[in-house]
């Protein structure tokens, strides 16, 4: 049975974004010293290292927020966050608990209200 399409599409859109973060947040250290060293010797003066960590800084609170602002395929809120909280782990959307990657898309969960 073929999924949804724009549930496909969407968790296409939220991998690549995971996937950005994750890299820049796991390449942090050893991608700011490499990108100092060959800035060092391309541009043949001293690159402050500083200036290349607020970058890289940046560069992080960037796809941060990108990954912050992914919209629910179903309730169109944001997916990791509740209130103020932004949970980059988290396995399904904080407010109608879409599993991520779904392929269909179920109804809401009843909240009992």
């Amino acid at each position: 049975m073929p999924g949804n399409p724009a549930l496909e599409t969407a968790w296409r859109d939220l991998n690549r974004r995971s996937a950005i973060l994750w890299l820049l947040f796991f390449g942090c250290i050893p991608g700011m010293f490499l990108l100092t060293y060959l800035l060092n010797d391309v541009l043949l003066q001293e690159a402050p290292f500083f200036v290349v960590a607020l970058a890289w800084m940046g560069a992080i609170a960037w796809a941060g927020s990108r990954m912050a602002s992914f919209a629910c395929p179903r309730c169109n809120r944001a997916f990791f966050e509740n209130w103020y909280f932004f949970k980059p782990l988290r396995r399904n959307c904080a407010h109608c608990s879409l599993t991520r990657s779904a392929r269909a898309m179920p109804p809401p969960a009843a909240t009992g209200y």
